[in-house]
């Protein structure tokens, strides 16, 4: 199983490389051999050769850079979602997927559009899927989204006040997940990790406990709802 890791070099803010890392390993507890390859900007990408595609956060610059660059394979991306590759945006990556960015173009993948503010909203945060069910994490941006309610992958369980601009948070569409959720997401939520790895093996996965992650993450849950 080959997985893309777009610009890590470029795209490597919060640690989010460690969502590959833990679903690298994951993959290989199933018996699956995987490899995971980086491309950077300046090398070319051919996404049929990948099972999943992966992003991580970056500063709000290297972002604009990373647009620049995946805005020459958009139609190739789009495609590959129509194929139902897997496909992971973490951090203001996600935000790449929708139509614009402030006057920007970007990707088209789902009807939203971003917006930047001078005001930062952060927080920790519990998100709910009923895909994927309880997910924690924390957020760190400085931007709006409006539009793509039909698309939105979770709802807000809990959030603090500077959160409160949309009552949805991140996208889908098919095998496409969007989320501003950092941490890395995946290593702190091993309900989401098992919504991939399945993904990737077509519901052909065996039964392997993590109990390490799963107090982890039981832990993390329990504080967070008793904030509420």
């Amino acid at each position: 199983m080959k997985i893309l890791h777009l610009y890590p070099n470029l795209m490597n803010l919060y640690g989010d490389y460690g969502n590959l890392t833990v679903l690298k390993r994951h993959l290989e507890d199933q018996g699956v051999k995987v490899k995971i390859e980086a491309k950077e900007v300046s090398e070319s990408i051919d996404f049929d050769r990948y099972d999943m595609i992966y992003m991580g956060s970056g500063t709000e610059n290297n972002l604009m850079v990373a647009l620049d660059s995946l805005m020459v394979y958009k139609h190739y991306l789009k495609k590959a979602i129509e194929n139902d590759k897997v496909v992971l945006f973490t951090g203001n990556a996600m935000e790449l997927m929708g139509k614009k960015i402030d006057d920007k173009e970007a990707l088209g993948l789902v009807d939203f559009t971003v917006e930047t503010t001078d005001r930062r909203y952060t927080g920790d945060v519990i998100v709910h899927s009923d895909v994927i069910g309880d997910v924690v994490g924390f957020i760190n941006r400085s931007t709006l989204i409006s539009g793509g309610e039909g698309n939105k992958l979770f709802t807000y369980e809990f959030r603090y006040e500077t959160l409160k601009d949309n009552d949805y948070e991140g996208y889908r569409y098919r095998n496409l997940f969007g989320t501003h959720i950092i941490g890395p997401v995946l290593v702190k939520n091993p309900c989401f990790m098992r919504k991939i790895v399945s993904l990737l093996l077509k519901g052909d996965v065996k039964d392997i406990t993590y109990p390490l992650e799963e107090d982890a993450y039981q832990t993390t849950l329990t504080q967070l709802k008793k904030r509420k």
